[in-house]
């Protein structure tokens, strides 16, 4: 019986070891891209404070949400670069005011729409790109500040970019 048994186990370990199956992670960028350089948006909008934010939000949470090390601009392994193409606080939600033609706000809405696009140096290849990628926030203006939007829809922003790179591989 105990005969039995080991050859059993000897057949299975020479089978098994033989495979060249694996298991390996989902997601992220390919094992050669370690650290990423961010650039300064160009800012087309008319919000000059605007590219600083949202340069700060992405280096505070892309390299670590990509599994990633900032880089030096002439050494990093990749690049993001893009463009703010629009920022618009628009009223979302009203009630008819007291006289005729009057309007009383309670939320506006927030978005920033980016192009941008994330580069192999190594390959010269774009990794993941998007031409009209659009974060959204709302606030109450007679109780919240704007930037209480900005911030959410920069957050849906990072949060939008690290989603799509990811879902690429």
């Amino acid at each position: 019986m105990w005969v039995r048994t080991s050859a059993w186990i000897v057949t299975a370990v020479v089978l098994i070891g033989g495979c060249k199956y694996g298991f390996r992670g989902g997601g992220g960028f390919p094992d050669h891209v370690r650290t990423v350089y961010i650039q300064s948006f160009d800012n087309q909008t008319d919000r000059f404070e605007l590219d600083q934010q949202l340069f700060r939000q992405l280096t505070e949470q892309l390299p670590r949400s990509l599994g990633l090390r900032l880089g030096a601009e002439l050494s990093a392994d990749a690049i993001v670069r893009g463009r703010i193409l629009r920022y618009t606080d628009a009223a979302r939600n009203y009630t008819p005011g007291g006289q005729t033609g009057n309007i009383n706000v309670i939320q506006h809405q927030v978005e920033i729409t980016v192009a941008i696009e994330i580069i192999d140096r190594a390959q010269n290849l774009i990794l993941w790109d998007s031409q009209s990628l659009t974060g959204r926030g709302e606030y109450r203006p007679d109780s919240q500040p704007d930037d209480i939007a900005r911030n959410a829809a920069l957050e849906s922003l990072v949060r939008q970019i690290v989603d799509g790179a990811q879902s690429q591989w």
